[in-house]
């Protein structure tokens, strides 16, 4: 995160924040005790829990008498893992029964690092399976997700029209749990953004290490909820530090390890990189992701091909009654804008480049994110531009509600 000060939330809202936190360890401790009740046998285990969450309970609320949300976010976190250990774990697609695969990192990147550091073991991906939030990206490229429930960052690859997963690595997040909704919540925000640069360590302060790579929060989707703050990196830490021992969350951040932010440099895009940051990372059909992502590519190429024909009509169809460009011009002045424009054209030429299609898991399949390099030439005007697309599904099929460049 830039390194700035921070507002804390007024009182109002600590008061309403430590009602909701009481709330949960009331319902958590009533848990605990109906498995108690349910038990012929005292289980002691149980009993240590119980002692456990009542001591999460007293640090909340010393921490909320300090206004020390950051504290407080901590140990409700802490109380939390305490209920989750007890209750019956829950099969996710990541525990199935798969072949394993594996793959390496380019040659100069192997020779750069002979021993990967802080590298977890591999994960099993079956062969008909796909993460949920990839579709589609450019052959080779790395993408990567985030899954704030196990505090793990996944690499994928794309190659050979499938995703690959090449190593994932640990990481430290905000102290919420939630979704980023305002600024000084301490929550690291869940959807789907890009790298927009690389801010090198000699540059920053020596709480962000080896440097940080700067995200796009808040994105178009962002700024269309309200969803407040910024300054959203992924980052290392002081070197007189280690993540999971002395960093254990953030204000909103993702941290890794100094040596692994310097590996991820190595081989990722500093501009454009995709990142999906989820709750839960999982898995789905291959074979309906390729469909989807066949129909929005099908999309993508007859939005450019209409606009090569100059038929503004047929173009403006493709873009959504509520769009808003970059610029915050909404879809009436888009269009007066456009139709202006074409009348000067004899011919238009567009190419894309570097296509890549993610989907945000909170919106449940009906907005998808695409980004792509635009080349635009016409008998008067020339352009290269890095766009990002939203696209939202309705009665009309998919339209284009937003656009913004990267």
């Amino acid at each position: 995160m830039r390194f700035r000060s921070y507002k804390y939330p007024s009182l109002s809202h600590t008061v309403k924040i430590g009602i909701a936190i009481a709330a949960m360890l009331l319902l958590s401790n009533t848990v605990l005790v109906y498995f108690l009740v349910q038990e012929k046998n005292i289980n002691k285990n149980l009993i240590t829990l119980i002692d456990r969450t009542n001591s999460d309970f007293y640090q909340i609320h010393e921490s909320l008498k300090k206004k020390d949300l950051q504290s407080a976010f901590r140990h409700l976190a802490e109380a939390q893992k305490q209920v989750a250990s007890i209750l019956p774990a829950q099969p996710s697609p990541t525990q199935k029964v798969r072949a394993e695969t594996k793959e390496t990192l380019p040659a100069h990147t192997t020779q750069a690092k002979a021993t990967p550091p802080q590298v977890l073991p591999a994960i099993p991906v079956s062969s008909t399976e796909t993460p949920y939030p990839l579709l589609f990206a450019d052959s080779g490229e790395y993408l990567l997700i985030c899954e704030k429930d196990t505090k793990n960052i996944y690499i994928f690859r794309f190659m050979d029209g499938k995703f690959t997963l090449v190593k994932h690595y640990p990481c430290v997040i905000g102290a919420n749990n939630h979704d980023k909704r305002s600024e000084g919540d301490f929550a690291t925000p869940e959807g789907i953004y890009f790298f927009r640069r690389f801010a090198p360590g000699k540059a920053l302060a020596e709480n962000y290490g080896y440097g940080a790579f700067v995200l796009n929060y808040p994105n178009f989707l962002d700024r269309k909820e309200r969803k407040e703050g910024s300054g959203i990196w992924i980052h290392g830490h002081s070197i007189h530090k280690s993540i999971g021992a002395d960093v254990l969350d953030t204000k909103g951040c993702i941290v890794v390890s100094n040596d692994v932010l310097k590996e991820m440099n190595e081989f990722l895009q500093p501009n454009g990189t995709p990142i999906a940051i989820v709750n839960k990372l999982s898995y789905v059909s291959i074979e309906n992701q390729n469909e989807l992502s066949n129909e929005l590519r099908n999309f993508i190429n007859s939005w450019r091909q209409s606009w090569e024909s100059i038929d503004t009509k047929k173009y403006l169809n493709f873009y959504s009654p509520a769009f808003v460009n970059g610029e915050g011009m909404g879809y009436h002045a888009f269009a007066r804008h456009k139709e202006k424009t074409n009348k000067s054209k004899k011919f238009i030429r567009v190419k894309i480049e570097n296509l890549a299609i993610l989907v945000p898991p909170e919106h449940g399949g009906n907005i998808v994110v695409a980004r792509f390099h635009q080349r635009y030439n016409s008998n008067n005007f020339k352009s290269d531009s890095k766009k990002i697309f939203y696209l939202k599904k309705g009665q009309a099929g998919w339209q284009i509600i937003g656009e913004s460049m990267y």
